[in-house]
């Protein structure tokens, strides 16, 4: 345990000091970051899915199209709520009975297969 901390430290001091090195060391951590990643880009989702239908509950309205951004941003004080780990803004996809959060995962792209979705029903 004591090695792998000082590894840990280690690169944490590389990462700091030698810039031009980072690139190596997330390729060599993504591994065991990414799926840190995932589950809590999924736990940020599923609570914006709750969020949301709670929303639709209150107002009648879902906040679709040009409103989801603002939405996500008043609702949520902390940036870190609006975007995924990887830095896109989480999507939204409306089922007939259910809300759909939607990460483009770290390739950053709709449609691949690094995306990732949480559901949660509409209940109505």
């Amino acid at each position: 345990m004591t090695r792998l901390v000082l590894l840990v430290i280690l690169a944490i001091c590389v990462w700091v000091y030698f810039p031009e090195t980072r690139s190596m060391l997330i390729d060599a951590a993504s591994p065991v970051v990414d799926p840190v990643l995932r589950w809590s880009a999924k736990e940020e989702m599923a609570q914006i899915g709750r969020n949301v239908v709670a929303h639709e509950r209150l107002t009648g309205e879902v906040p679709t199209g040009a409103r989801w951004v603002p939405w996500l941003e008043y609702r949520y004080s902390s940036a870190d709520m609006h975007r995924d780990p990887w830095g896109s803004y989480y999507q939204l996809e409306m089922g007939s009975d259910s809300v759909s959060i939607l990460s483009l995962g770290p390739d950053r792209v709709r449609g691949t297969s690094d995306d990732f979705r949480v559901l949660s029903p509409r209940g109505r």
